[in-house]
């Protein structure tokens, strides 16, 4: 268990971690405005956190333990019976989706906070 756990987390955060490097992209893309820079980082946070929060509810919709990423990653000797795996992994899998959506959506408001309060800093010209 305490393996599908580690695979599902470094799976999650895999993929959301390419997402954020892509909204940092476009952070830096627009960096001379910085207010505008961390509303897209916000926008694009928060997009982030609910395709998260809808790929976990479709998560349990999964059939095959062969087609999930942490089955591929784990090795064959530590897999437990499918029947078994594929409860396991999609309950992992969902925990870890919902934890890291509600990360993204933090950092998001916090973005949005940052965001309003630039344009108010003395000697803010933009």
């Amino acid at each position: 268990m305490e393996e599908i756990d580690r695979l599902a987390r470094l799976s999650v955060l895999r993929a959301s971690g390419f997402s954020g490097l892509a909204i940092l992209m476009v952070m830096m893309g627009s960096a001379h405005d910085l207010a505008l820079s961390f509303r897209f980082g916000a926008l694009g946070l928060l997009v982030l956190s609910a395709a998260m929060a809808i790929y976990a509810t479709a998560y349990a919709r999964r059939r095959r333990v062969d087609d999930t990423e942490v089955w591929i990653m784990m090795p064959p000797e530590k897999r437990p019976e499918k029947s078994i795996a594929l409860r396991l992994i999609v309950t992992a899998m969902r925990e870890q989706l919902i934890e890291k959506a509600q990360w993204w959506a933090w950092l998001s408001l916090a973005f949005l906070v940052v965001s309003v309060l630039i344009p108010l800093l003395p000697g803010h010209s933009g």
